[in-house]
């Protein structure tokens, strides 16, 4: 499965990992060439240094020919049969089926669906969770919405916790990394021994929902997942035929009216 290396989340493909990393702000990612890039900088330079980013208003990389103009660029995307083109994400499919379903997918979606807690409106409702999850939205942190669903009535359903509870702000373990962490070559995790380029880095990935016990399954597949986010996501992405999208947001809906009281207090 793909992973997001700069938020460790797993993703059921790739485009839903492609969605994902167009939708964050804060994740350096160019949108042309579908690379995440480890730092602003790297985007940055590639940005720059790339002649495909310098003359695309006149150039078509694929084929690698250049245009008078930018509307005759577009007029060979849209009549080419070696292009199946959307020009809203800027984005070239291997063929027009492909482009059909990425047309009716969710990515097209307008920011309709809004967050229970503050006024922030979404696309989808697994995007409502990592929201809130992520600790932007009033710091509510990712624990506190795990115990939060945990106390709802669909809990025996979802949970895998046998120590359901009314959700509080009780302590939770958090690790922090050092300069120690170093073991000569990278920055060590002493937990799962993963190495990184930096100790800003080794300390994401420790503050990350990477070491957290799984807490929510699918009622269908059995398929677990640490955050409720990530459950939503499977359901979101019908692999399992457990619901329709339709039957998500209902759902969500539901799942925030419940959980929207138990979080604010």
């Amino acid at each position: 499965m793909p992973i997001c290396s700069q938020c460790d989340r797993s993703f059921y493909d790739s485009d839903d990992l492609h969605a994902h990393c167009r939708d964050k702000a804060n994740h350096p990612y160019c949108v042309s060439c579908e690379r995440l890039f480890n730092t602003f900088e790297g985007l940055h330079q590639h940005l720059e240094q790339s002649s495909i980013h310098r003359s695309s208003s006149e150039y078509c990389g694929s084929c690698n020919r250049h245009f008078v103009d930018q509307t005759s660029l577009f007029r060979h995307l849209a009549t080419s049969s070696s292009h199946n083109w959307c020009f809203a994400c800027s984005r070239d499919f291997s063929s027009p089926g492909a482009l059909e379903k990425h047309a009716n997918s969710r990515v097209h979606q307008a920011r309709d669906i809004g967050c229970p807690i503050c006024n922030k409106k979404f696309k989808v409702p697994s995007a409502i969770a990592l929201h809130i999850e992520s600790g932007a939205c009033h710091n509510i942190t990712r624990h506190q919405v795990t115990k939060a669903v945990q106390s709802l009535k669909i809990a025996a359903t979802i949970s895998l916790s046998h120590r359901i509870e009314y959700p509080s702000r009780s302590a939770h373990i958090s690790y922090t990394a050092s300069d120690k962490a170093w073991n000569g070559y990278a920055y060590e995790c002493y937990l799962c021994h993963r190495t990184f380029n930096t100790l800003v880095s080794l300390n994401s990935h420790l503050a990350s929902p990477a070491h957290d016990a799984d807490e929510f399954g699918c009622p269908k597949c059995k398929r677990r997942y640490k955050l409720v986010s990530g459950l939503i996501q499977h359901i979101e992405s019908e692999v399992c035929g457990i619901a329709r999208f339709q039957q998500v947001q209902d759902f969500a809906q539901d799942l925030s009216d419940q959980f929207k009281r138990l979080l604010k207090f």
